[in-house]
Order: C-alpha cells, then structure tokens, then sequence
C-alpha cells in the first residue's frame, strides 16, 4: 500500500464498469447519482481520516485532501507529502532503526523544540502504527456501495 510517501487504497464495486458503460448509451441521470456518490463518499473518507488522524501540530490532519475525477469517475483521498511526508510512517508504523552522522561528527536533533546533539549512533525506537485513513476507507466503503447498487437496481 505505501507508495514513497503515500497511501493508496481502492474499492471495487462488482459490474459498476459495465454499468458505467451502459450509463454512456443510456442514462445521465444515474450517471449523474453515482458521481455524486462516489464524490461523496471521497469527503466522507476525507473528513473521516482527519478526525482520526493523530494531532501534534495539525500539520497531518490539515494535509489530507479528497478530489473527485468525473471522467475515471474516481475520488482521490491522500495526504499532501510535501506538508506531511510523515504521514505513511504513522499509518503504518515504523521498526526500530539506528541511525549515525555520515560526513559530519555529530547529527542535530529536535526534540520539544530544543536542540540536542548526538556524536555517534542513535537508535529511534519502535513507533506503532496508528491508521487513520484505512479505517476511514473501511468505515465508508460498504455506505457507498449499497447507495451504487441501489443506484444501478433503479436503472432504466
């Protein structure tokens, strides 16, 4: 799932691209009614990452964003990587690591906003992972795929 510093995650609704196919030939309206699922259901996985999403200084939370694509008719939720690069690290976690200065004698640190300095390895422990965007996916997957099945049942 991690891909660099981002998450994707999909869901696949069974005979919505034959359904999308015939939506072209025949019926605007249910087009119209699944994209507006779909797009919602994007917010709603959007807004519920960021009220699970962990708050140290919002930057993570502020980061997720959701945008709808009507012609792959697709909502993209993600985190921004340039203002929270972090943010696949606390989805999935991290093993510990040592780390040491490789040209210089000492690597810099911040920890509470104050300087530390450190003149050989450092090793960071263990961070658990803590999701937020997956269970948000999980919580809306099976909302938008009753509303799309719904949709297709009521079409002409």
């Amino acid at each position: 799932m991690p891909k660099g510093n981002q998450m994707t995650f999909s869901m696949e609704v069974k005979g919505l691209d034959e359904a999308v196919r015939k939506l072209k030939v025949y019926d605007t309206n249910s087009r119209k009614r699944i994209e507006k699922a779909i797009s919602k259901a994007g917010r709603n996985v959007r807004d519920g990452a960021k009220s699970r999403a962990p708050v140290k200084s919002g930057t993570l939370r502020d980061s997720i964003t959701a945008r709808f694509n009507g012609r792959g008719m697709l909502s993209v939720v993600k985190t921004n990587g340039r203002k929270a690069p972090h943010a696949h690290l606390i989805e999935f976690g991290v093993d510990a690591t040592t780390v040491k200065p490789h040209k210089k004698k000492a690597m810099k640190m911040q920890k509470d906003g104050k300087d530390y300095f450190a003149g050989g390895a450092v090793t960071i422990p263990k961070r658990h992972a803590r999701p937020f965007m997956e269970p948000a996916f999980r919580a809306e997957e099976p909302k938008v795929e009753n509303e799309i099945k719904q949709i297709l049942r009521t079409m002409p």
